[in-house]
């Protein structure tokens, strides 16, 4: 948030630096709501030497794997950076 807020480009100025502030925030609650927890329930099972069900299995396995298609979002916004702006600028009078 600092770097949006120092560089040129700003939080709420253009769409793409906007959408990578949300796509991060969106990956911190994926680990933190889902990935953390489920791990922890999961090494649990795992010491005490049960079978993982499906339904056990299938929040491991989709939590990275958006995970990682929401960062290559973020950086193929951040390399390519399209010009367009959540709100234009009234015009300078000259």
């Amino acid at each position: 948030m600092l770097l949006g807020l120092l560089m040129q480009w700003g939080l709420f100025r253009y769409w793409w630096v906007t959408s990578k502030l949300a796509l991060t925030t969106i990956l911190i609650g994926i680990i933190l709501f889902v990935l953390v927890p489920g791990l922890g329930a999961r090494a649990d099972a795992a010491h005490a030497a049960r079978a993982f069900t499906a339904a056990e299995r299938q929040p491991l396995a989709l939590a990275p794997a958006v995970g990682v298609a929401l960062l290559r979002l973020m950086v193929v916004l951040a390399v390519y950076k399209p010009s367009w702006r959540l709100r234009s600028r009234p015009a300078r009078k000259v």
